[in-house]
C-alpha cells in the first residue's frame, strides 16, 4: 500500500488535505545565512506561529526542503507537527554544495557511504547529531549547469541519491538552476531505475519559463513545483498564472505542485508583509478565476496525494 512518509510517521494519502510541495519553515544559521541573510530562521515560537497561521487557513500539510546537512532543523519539524497537527514532509538528500555546513565530510563520504545516509535517513530517522528523529519522505537533489558531471562531487551526490531513490522507492525532488536540463536529468534517472512519475522538479517556472519545455517534461511524467509566487524579483504573479493556466489548457494539470519557497522575508512570523498562508488567502483566488476552484483542489490537494506517496521497498531493520 502506498503512504506519504510524515516526519511524525506514514499516513495514508487521502488524509494529506491542502498540501504546499516545497517551503522551508527552519534553517539553522551557517552557510545558508552567510550566502543570504533570507535564509535562517530558527526560531521554533515563530516558526510555530506560522504554521499555525497557515492551518488556520486551512493548510493541512506541506513539504519542508530543507535536506541533510544543510541546516534541516529535524527536530523542530517534527515538534511543529506533534503540536499543530499539520503534516510535514521532510528531505534527505542534498543541496548545492555551497550549502553544506561540513563539506570536508561531505567530500570524504564515498557513493555507498552517502546512500546509506539517504536510505537510513526514509526507513530509519533523519540524524543530525543528537539523535535520530522522524524520517524523510523526500530525496533531494540540487541540478546545477552540468548536472551530476558538474563535478566528481556532485557525479557521487547524484549517484548517492539515485541508489537511495530506487532502493526505497521514496519520490526524487528536485532543486533547479537556471542552465540545468531538466529531459537530460529525467533520461539519467530513468537509466537509474527511477521512473519519471517518481520525479518532482521545481522552481523551473523562474529556471526555464517556457511552457513548451515544461510540457515536454509533464508528457514524460515529470511533476513541475511551481513556486514564484509572489515573487516580483523573477516575474510577476500574472506571468505565473499565465503559465499555469498554460500547462491546463495543454491537459497538464495533473502534473502540477505549488509552493512559495519560504524565506524569512516571506514568513509573517518572522516579520514580513506576507506568509505561508498567501496561497490559501490571496493566490488561490487569482489562479480560480482562470482556471476554476475545482481544478484549484486538484492541484493543491489531489496531485501532492499521488506525487508525495510511495510503496516502501526497504523495512527500517534492513540498514
Amino acid at each position: 500500500m502506498r503512504k506519504i512518509r510524515t516526519v511524525t510517521g506514514d499516513i495514508d494519502p487521502k488524509l494529506l488535505g491542502w498540501c504546499q510541495c516545497h517551503e522551508h519553515i527552519f534553517v539553522a544559521d551557517g552557510p545558508s545565512r552567510k550566502i543570504s541573510p533570507a535564509l535562517y530562521m530558527d526560531d521554533f515560537d515563530k516558526s510555530l506561529a506560522e504554521t499555525q497561521l497557515y492551518q488556520r487557513a486551512g493548510g493541512a500539510s506541506f513539504v519542508d526542503a530543507q535536506p541533510h546537512g544543510c541546516g534541516r532543523l529535524a527536530a523542530h519539524l517534527e515538534r511543529v507537527s506533534e503540536q499543530t497537527g499539520v503534516n510535514i514532509i521532510a528531505c534527505t538528500g542534498f543541496h548545492k554544495t555551497e550549502f553544506f555546513e561540513h563539506i570536508d565530510w561531505l567530500e570524504q563520504q564515498t557513493e555507498d557511504m552517502l546512500t546509506r545516509v539517504y536510505i537510513r535517513e526514509v526507513t530509519v530517522g533523519m540524524d543530525e547529531g543528537t539523535g535520530l528523529t522522524g524520517r524523510a519522505g523526500l530525496i533531494k537533489c540540487a541540478a546545477v549547469p552540468g548536472l551530476q558531471h558538474a563535478s566528481p562531487l556532485y557525479e557521487k551526490l547524484f549517484a548517492a541519491a539515485a541508489n537511495a531513490a530506487q532502493e526505497t522507492g521514496a519520490p526524487v525532488f528536485v532543486h533547479f538552476d537556471p542552465g540545468a536540463d531538466a529531459l537530460k536529468l529525467v533520461e539519467f534517472f530513468r537509466g537509474s531505475g527511477i521512473a519519471p512519475e517518481k520525479l518532482i522538479f521545481c522552481h523551473l517556472d523562474r529556471a526555464k519559463y517556457d511552457a513548451g519545455y515544461h510540457m515536454d517534461l509533464a508528457e514524460a511524467g515529470v511533476y513541475l513545483e511551481y513556486d514564484t509566487i509572489h515573487r516580483e524579483k523573477y516575474h510577476s504573479d500574472e506571468q505565473e498564472l499565465k503559465l499555469i493556466e498554460a500547462m491546463v489548457l495543454m491537459g497538464h494539470s495533473s502534473n502540477l505542485l505549488l509552493g512559495l519557497d519560504t524565506t524569512n522575508q516571506r514568513l509573517k512570523n518572522y516579520g514580513a508583509p506576507f506568509g505561508l498562508d498567501d496561497i490559501l488567502t490571496r493566490f488561490r483566488y487569482l489562479l480560480a478565476d482562470r482556471i476554476g476552484n475545482d481544478l484549484v483542489n486538484s492541484i493543491m490537494i489531489d496531485n501532492p496525494q499521488k506525487a508525495l506517496s510511495f510503496q516502501d521497498m526497504l523495512s527500517a531493520n534492513k540498514r
